[in-house]
């Protein structure tokens, strides 16, 4: 048997050593001669340099060089050329590869052997990301008689057949059949016949065609059988009934489901993930695919670190579609990477220039996705029109709620046809559409004036799916509702976008709205949460006494967000008020609770325990009436904490330590919904910083190491945050351990941005000024600080002003501008007498003794000092009392009062003898000396 291999206008006889282009000789040189018969009698194959040299220079050491020489003269000869290769292309740091489509056949005188008719197209560059899928057809034609490949239009069915073909080396004939240009069933075997040269005026044709078919092992490609795949069906059992030596691959939108099919499913081209760097993102199929029709339409193209992540998200957008992403590329001509990036959320408008020779619906993806559409029935068109209200994935009942009755069967044929894609994940079955798909019939849907309806019943399903998991929602950790209930989110938004729109349902979006804030909170989806209870609000206000519970319930939601952002302070205020107005007419004790437990948390963060006192003491009253067991442990931690922050951090440190004791043994419930965060992180938030004031530094931060820990584990944003910015930061910073509080507020930065937590993310600001007065940058703190600290102001949250004010106060002083920094001391000081916030003004009066001494002013300093060590023994708080001690120990202190002849305040007392007036009066008679007034 003599072979003959042909590809495109060439035609090699290895036995001859020939080369003939449309039958006149190619002249090649020896050596280059067999280097070709190397790489095309392994097409499709990469060849590494030492597999080819080992075949054409066995037993000789040979250069790359020499390679590359012969590689250049070949594709020379071919009229190949390197920017766009149709026969030869380099695999950088792998070899070299064959990739036009080669065919085989018996090129023995005088014998007529198997040949190739109906050759396909040749193939458009190399073939990225289907190695897998190309071995794993053609083990299923090694087993069986028939295999189909499936998948959407565009996904590159057609490429893979091409490349099977050109692959298989068996000695059998090969045909193709392409069925895309018939527009009826009955023309199938027509066409076959003029495929094989069989007279189409027999009156048995199929079977004349089977009997021509039979004559020597053969393949029959059947291209595009998704509109006449009855008919195509019906050939392919007829001739596979009555033949022994024939085998079909087929392509098609959906299997044949004849007897005997095996069936290959190809999946979209892989894309990068979103956090990818430019490695790994060059290195994903579906972006080399984009690289090389860039390249091509470009004349040159390289992929850079700031092209990557927009190449990764075009190539998502398109879901990894081969045919989008081919009309993507070749749009590079007209607009740039980044144009081309913002326009996709209108790809069909974008995706229009195909290839002039491509097939008609394969021009635009338009046109694709129309020719799948008509081929659908009624049923199976308003099927999918109604599954394009759905965002991301869906399980099964969601699809069904939303298809009505026979919703299962028509989702089973819509998957079938390769319109739904079926995703397994774990235990969980679920399905989506590819973007692409469900933005064509998101279109078609409106048209047809069936959104409101569809969309209705998507509201109604979700409605009744997050009503029925209240319970876990409330009292499920963070990390298992995320998984059991993200898929949810996308599909969630979407269906309130539509209710609060023109045309929507807004009864249904303020009900929706409520049964997911459990949902919304324990994801931290802030912002959404509050977009959503805003227009849900302005639709109750509006039609009063609807449903009053609602509107309790959703005021009680409008305050949550003001715990985190810094916008419209009043706005919480004025939403908790309205909640436990609601709440105590409806005798709502639930509502109650939230609304004060709100309430307690604005007066604390507005620098007023005074006033936060007194409501944790009225929580504490209606938990009698409260179901809940829990709510006495809340109501017990409430005073303790507010303890705290008015400076008594003994009797604050006893009462969460007897609260966190029962908690531990009560059932799991929905704090961290109801009330935000969770509490036992919070009480020992609390608890942590009680035990830095005692004197327990060490032990405190280790605490605070732990309680971190542990929120990074429930994932909840807001505990996390919450921790960083009471705890972990501030107290690192008063421990001077530097290093320490770089790292947690370099954390609470980068959280808080992603999450957009407006005032946590200013108080890592205010934190971090503080090391940069640290580096002896005074004026670069101010800088910081100063904006910051106003915007804290500005929107109620002067919790940690006497923190700030006093890195301000020593920033100012050390750029000489005392008197300035004894200003806003004295008035920090005053607001803490007003309110009752004593517990850093220990430090307040350390600072102002401070300032003092850089104004050689040894009465003052002594003042401030003897001012800090009573208000810090007081207190208990033996932290503060040794950074006093140190710096009256300290050389400047001493100098100045051995220069003075001042007797050194606290010595006196030691021995038991009286301290000087000016002392003595320092914390009560302010006014006496220039110290806090």
């Amino acid at each position: 048997m003599e072979d003959e291999f042909r590809f495109g206008p060439f035609s090699l006889r290895p036995d001859r050593r020939s080369l003939s282009r449309n039958g006149e000789a190619v002249p090649l040189g020896s050596r280059a001669m067999d280097v070709l018969i190397c790489l095309v009698t392994h097409a499709g194959e990469i060849r590494t340099q030492a597999q080819i040299v080992a075949q054409v220079w066995p037993d000789t050491h040979v250069e790359e060089a020499n390679l590359r020489v012969h590689v250049s003269g070949l594709r020379k000869a071919l009229g190949d050329n390197r920017a766009n290769p149709g026969f030869i292309t380099n695999v950088p740091g792998r070899g070299y590869m064959f990739v036009a489509p080669v065919t085989r056949v018996d090129a023995t005188p005088g014998r007529t052997g198997p040949e190739a008719r109906g050759v396909p197209p040749a193939a458009q560059g190399r073939l990225f990301g289907r190695e897998d899928a190309v071995r794993a057809a053609m083990a299923q034609l090694a087993k069986g008689r028939l295999v189909t490949l499936t998948g959407p239009g565009g996904v590159g069915k057609s490429a893979v057949a091409r490349a099977i073909l050109s692959r298989l080396d068996d000695g059998c004939r090969k045909v193709w059949i392409d069925l895309s240009e018939i527009d009826a069933g009955e023309r199938v075997p027509t066409v076959a016949a003029t495929a094989f040269g069989v007279a189409t005026r027999s009156r048995d044709l199929v079977g004349a065609l089977a009997q021509a078919m039979d004559d020597v092992p053969t393949l029959v490609v059947l291209d595009s059988c998704e509109h006449v795949v009855e008919a195509a069906t019906l050939f392919v059992e007829t001739i596979l009934a009555g033949t022994a030596s024939v085998r079909f691959l087929a392509t098609s939108r959906e299997p044949l489901r004849a007897c005997g099919e095996r069936i290959h499913r190809l999946q979209p081209l892989t894309t990068p993930a979103a956090d990818a760097g430019t490695a790994e993102v060059a290195h994903a199929p579906a972006v080399q695919l984009f690289l090389e029709r860039a390249d091509a339409a470009l004349g040159g193209y390289e992929l850079s670190d700031a092209d990557a992540p927009l190449v990764a998200l075009i190539c998502q957008r398109l879901d990894g579609i081969a045919l989008a992403i081919e009309l993507a590329a070749g749009r590079l001509e007209t607009m740039g990477i980044a144009a081309l990036a913002a326009s996709l959320s209108d790809s069909f408008s974008v995706l229009t220039r195909g290839r002039r020779t491509a097939l008609a619906r394969h021009q635009t993806l338009r046109a694709t996705l129309d020719w799948s559409y008509m081929l659908l029935e009624p049923a199976e068109q308003r099927a999918l029109q109604a599954l394009s209200v759905f965002r991301g994935r869906f399980p099964a009942e969601a699809a069904e709620a939303v298809l009505g009755g026979d919703g299962a069967e028509l989702l089973a044929a819509l998957i079938a046809k390769s319109l739904v894609v079926l995703e397994a994940d774990r235990s969980v079955t679920f399905y989506r559409l590819l973007d692409t798909t469900r933005i064509y019939a998101f279109e078609t849907l409106e048209g047809a004036g069936e959104l409101e309806a569809v969309m209705g019943r998507l509201g109604r399903h979700l409605l009744g799916h997050l009503e029925g998991a209240g319970p876990y929602l409330y009292s499920g950790t963070t990390e298992d509702v995320a998984t059991g209930f993200a898929h949810v989110v996308p599909s969630l938004r979407a269906c309130l976008d539509w209710a609060f729109g023109e045309t929507g349902d807004s009864l249904i979006g303020a009900r929706l709205t409520v049964a997911a804030l459990p949902l919304f909170f324990k994801l931290s989806l802030c912002d959404e949460s509050l977009a959503a209870v805003t227009a849900s609000i302005h639709f109750l206000d509006a039609n009063p006494d609807l449903d009053e519970t609602l509107r309790m319930k959703l005021y009680t939601a409008l305050g949550w967000p003001q715990l985190v952002s810094a916008d419209e302070p009043e706005r919480g205020v004025a939403a908790w008020h309205a909640s436990a107005r609601i709440a105590e007419r409806l005798g709502d004790v639930d509502h109650q609770l939230r609304a004060v437990w709100a309430l307690w948390v604005d007066a604390v963060n507005r620098g007023e325990p005074g006033q936060g006192l007194m409501l944790a003491e009225r929580f504490a009253g209606l938990t009698a009436a409260s179901p809940d067991p829990a709510d006495v442990c809340v109501g017990r931690r409430m005073p303790a904490a507010t303890l705290h922050w008015l400076g008594r951090h003994e009797a604050a440190a006893a009462g969460l330590t007897e609260m966190l004791a029962d908690y531990e043994y009560l059932p799991a419930g929905g704090h961290t919904i109801r009330f935000y965060f969770d509490q036992k992180i919070t009480a020992h938030i609390i608890l942590s910083r009680c035990r830095w004031f005692l004197g327990d530094e060490a032990g405190a931060l280790e605490a605070v190491e732990a309680k971190l820990t542990q929120a990074r584990s429930i994932r909840h944003t807001a505990s996390l945050s919450n921790v960083l910015a009471e705890a972990a930061c501030p107290l690192a910073l008063a421990s001077d351990d530097d290093a320490l509080a770089a790292r947690y507020v370099a954390l609470l930065k980068e959280h808080t941005r992603l999450a957009s937590l407006d005032v946590w993310h200013t108080y890592a600001e205010c934190f971090e000024s503080e090391l940069v007065q640290r580096q002896g940058d005074s004026a670069g703190c101010l800088r910081q600080l100063r904006p910051n600290l106003d915007q804290l102001r500005s929107s109620g949250f002067i919790l940690f002003e006497p923190v700030f004010v006093a890195t301000e106060a020593r920033a100012l002083s050390r750029l000489g501008r005392h008197a300035e920094a004894l200003g806003i001391v004295d008035r920090a000081l005053a607001r803490g007498r007003r309110s009752g916030g004593s517990w850093w003004a220990p430090e307040l009066y350390r600072e102002r003794a401070g300032i003092c001494l850089r104004m050689s002013d040894a009465a003052g300093a002594a003042a401030g000092f003897d001012a800090a060590l009573r208000m810090a023994r007081a207190a208990g708080a033996t932290a503060l009392v040794r950074r006093v001690e140190r710096d009256m120990t300290g050389p400047a202190f001493t100098s100045i009062y051995k220069s003075q002849l001042v007797p050194r305040p606290g010595r006196r007392q030691a021995r038991g003898e009286q301290e000087p007036p000016h002392a003595a009066r320092s914390a009560d008679t302010p006014s006496d000396h220039p110290g806090p007034g």
